[in-house]
């Protein structure tokens, strides 16, 4: 479950002292009682099972009442809209008291993964949904409907429209919530106990809550099941603080004391001995149950890759997230990405676009896109003012080891009719000799390596694009690796109208986005810029830049405060005055603010370009 789904849900469970919620009280006759009026007219019983699309929990009477429609078939919520935008499923089974309020509340919350897997088995259906499980052999085993699956920790989904199989999801359970009502006479909210269950309903956190007469929270306890810890917390509205909460472990010894302030999420946690003395204070707030974690996808499911190109970026995000740091789960998933894909070490082959960036849109330089021949890759984007081709290399471990990008500006060009009449149907590449004539070349091969050239095609006779395409950027960036891990990067600008010919050499470090240390060295081989992250007293980081002919001209450093004393030197590296200022006032370069990742640089080129 993902964590926009889930803030709600974690502010009420782990206390809501941090986030105010300012509601507004609503009385029973203003608005309660045209919920009420509509869900008799609709035939809603009390005491009945009925299901709904995500329910939240109540913090007071307002939320105490359905705000979405229910429905007596649990597969009247099988499609429902809402759960592709966060790629979560959040479905509810509720009943509703004699008041028309929620008194019992199970929801189940998965995650909604598009995979990667064959497509034979589903060649002989119909169009429609389908679904099924795997048994522990891995076998198919076909579902009569969706009321068959729901409850279950993992299931497959399958569309198929106009004879193409154009989704197959994985489902499996990420948490399930039960909430338990009880109400005053006056039917304000009393008491609320919500439990998270895992795959086996086994309760593996729980969290009680009290109000008094007017609604209004007073006390909450809450437990982690399996670790024995737990916390109260007591809401106090004196002067500015909105709670007090102790922590005990699970030999009931009281560890932390917790002070909420009221409207802010400023906390102060004194951390306390065994004795109950403050040994230590601090604004980081105590956790006893770990809310992002999903639960635990089941065998043989967790073993089914993710399709990254067709998944939710919610769930792809995750993945990207880990970095470059050492990760056998994601690594044995991107291994086999890529070989259902195709893809074999030592192979060259041309790139889907867009090209997913470094770390931001891929896991670690692992492909997700299958292969395309050159022609297939040159026209990916032919109403386009730019189009990239990017040519790829890869490594024995299955990730990119060369990336050769070149950027393409394209526009429709006017040719003589004459000259093209006698071409055949598909695609023809030319050049434009001195004279204006149009000079045939045998390939597409033939095509890219001239910095300019024109492409034509042809249709059923009719020519339907002419267009003129010329290279404006060049660049290529290699990998070395540690184990899986890309631990050097080398990045070479061969044409740009922005820098001359340039190469800049990374250095990472497990689990770092940006470079630890980095290296410029123009045309001549001449190092003009470099970075170090440093461990020295104060200083995190080191900047040192030169001139054309190597010649230091500043040394910078950057203090753990982010403070910045720039010593501008003069031939024999003696201090001629300091600035606090990063940039270069007498030379600034577009390359100054080191460190960049190479994608980020090569987007810095374009668009400095494009300017």
């Amino acid at each position: 479950m993902q964590k926009l789904v889930k803030t709600f849900l974690l502010l009420f469970l782990v206390g809501i002292g941090s986030t105010q919620y300012v509601i507004a009280k609503v009385k029973m006759n203003e608005q309660q009682a045209p919920i009420v009026k509509q869900l008799k007219q609709q035939g809603i019983l009390p005491q009945k099972v009925y299901f709904q699309y995500e329910v939240i929990p109540a913090l007071n009477n307002k939320y105490s009442f359905p705000n979405e429609n229910l429905y007596s078939l649990v597969s009247d919520l099988e499609t429902h809209p809402d759960m592709y935008n966060l790629a979560i499923q959040n479905i509810s089974q509720v009943k509703l008291n004699e008041n028309y309020q929620y008194s019992d509340v199970l929801q189940r919350s998965r995650n909604i993964i598009e995979i990667i897997y064959p497509t034979d088995s589903f060649q002989a259906l119909d169009d429609g949904v389908y679904f099924y499980t795997l048994d522990e052999n891995k076998q198919l085993q076909p579902k009569e409907s969706f009321n068959e699956v729901y409850k279950l920790p993992c299931y497959l989904r399958v569309e198929k429209k106009h004879g193409i199989v154009v989704s197959i999801q994985k489902r499996p359970l990420a948490a399930i919530s039960h909430y338990k009502y009880d109400y005053w006479s006056n039917n304000s909210l009393k008491y609320l106990k919500i439990e998270m269950l895992d795959s086996n309903n086994n309760i593996i956190y729980d969290s009680e809550i009290f109000f008094n007469d007017n609604g209004k929270m007073v006390k909450a306890i809450r437990k982690n099941i399996k670790t024995g810890q737990y916390s109260i917390e007591n809401i106090i509205h004196q002067d500015d603080i909105y709670s007090i909460e102790e922590y005990y472990n699970n030999l009931d010894i009281k560890t932390n004391r917790v002070t909420n302030y009221e409207n802010t999420s400023r906390v102060k946690n004194e951390v306390l001995n065994k004795n109950g003395k403050v040994i230590k204070t601090n604004s980081a707030e105590p956790e006893i149950f770990d809310f992002d974690k999903d639960l635990d996808e089941p065998y043989p499911y967790n073993k089914l890759v993710m399709n990254v190109e067709k998944s939710n970026a919610l769930l792809t995000d995750s993945m990207f997230e880990q970095g470059i740091s050492d990760n056998p789960k994601y690594d044995e998933e991107a291994l086999k990405r890529a070989k259902y894909l195709g893809i074999k070490p030592k192979q060259v082959y041309y790139h889907k676009l867009p090209f997913p960036s470094f770390i931001a849109e891929r896991y670690k330089n692992y492909p997700h896109q299958a292969p395309l021949t050159l022609i297939e890759a040159e026209n990916q984007s032919p109403q386009e003012k730019y189009s990239d081709l990017i040519k790829v290399e890869i490594d024995n471990n299955y990730q990119y080891k060369k990336i050769d990008k070149t950027k393409w500006q394209q526009a429709a060009i006017s040719l003589p009719s004459a000259q093209l009449k006698s071409l055949e149907n598909g695609i023809h590449f030319f050049v434009i000799n001195n004279k204006g004539q149009l000079m045939p070349l045998n390939s597409v091969e033939e095509a890219i390596v001239q910095p300019t050239y024109v492409r034509v095609e042809k249709v059923m006779g009719k020519i339907v694009s002419t267009l003129q395409k010329t290279r404006v950027q060049w660049l290529t960036t290699e990998f070395d690796y540690k184990k899986n891990s890309p631990i050097r990067s080398k990045l070479t600008v061969i044409e740009s109208h922005v820098v001359p010919k340039l190469v800049i050499e990374s250095e990472y470090e497990s689990g770092q986005y940006l470079p630890v240390s980095q290296v410029i060295k123009n045309a001549q081989g001449n190092i003009i810029r470099t970075y170090k992250t440093v461990k020295k007293k104060n200083i995190i980081a080191i900047l040192e830049r030169f001139d054309e002919q190597g010649v230091k001209t500043n040394h910078i450093e950057i203090s753990k405060q982010r403070d910045i004393e720039n010593q501008y030197l003069d031939n024999k590296e003696h201090v001629r005055f300091t600035t606090s200022d990063i940039q270069d006032k007498e030379h600034p370069q577009l390359y100054d603010e080191l460190p960049f990742n190479p994608d980020g640089f090569e987007m810095m080129l374009f668009e400095h370009f494009k300017k």
